[in-house]
């Protein structure tokens, strides 16, 4: 039974990943590859117990530049941040901002993703932000989904 539901759940990321608004709309074929990596992360990240609360989040940009996503956290919650990007980057660099700017966490560099655990110390507005360090083309395409427990 369980077989069905990682294609499904392709299909439903992919979905998500092409109705961005059209501004951060991800063209084909680069919805899928990121829809199919949230995918593979997201099987690894339920097994700690994680449910997507956000996202996704796409968009593209070209190296060196970066986006900011505002989230609304809360204390004791612990989240867990995945980025992606497409083949010609990698994985983006994730860092994940208090309202002032400070930064409270970054994201450890994985195979294929960037991955941050982080608990909050106070309910309020949070931004991450997407960082395309490499890039080989003139714009990359990147999607973050967060998850919480």
């Amino acid at each position: 039974m369980r077989a069905w539901k990682t294609p499904i759940a392709a299909l439903l990321a992919a979905f998500m990943l092409l109705a961005t608004p059209a501004g951060a709309q991800v063209p084909d074929p680069f919805a899928r590859e990121l829809a199919q990596k949230l995918t593979r992360a997201e099987a690894i990240v339920s097994e700690g117990a994680y449910v997507r609360g956000a996202g996704p989040f796409a968009g593209g940009m070209g190296a060196g530049r970066s986006m900011r996503i505002p989230l609304t956290l809360r204390a004791g919650e612990i989240y867990r941040i995945v980025g992606v990007c497409d083949v010609r980057c990698g994985a983006p660099d994730l860092r994940l901002a208090n309202a002032e700017g400070a930064a409270i966490a970054q994201a450890a560099p994985a195979a294929g993703a960037a991955i941050m655990d982080v608990r909050v110390p106070f309910t309020g507005a949070y931004e991450v932000e997407v960082s395309m360090p490499r890039c080989a083309a003139g714009e990359c395409w990147y999607a973050v989904n967060v998850y919480s427990r």
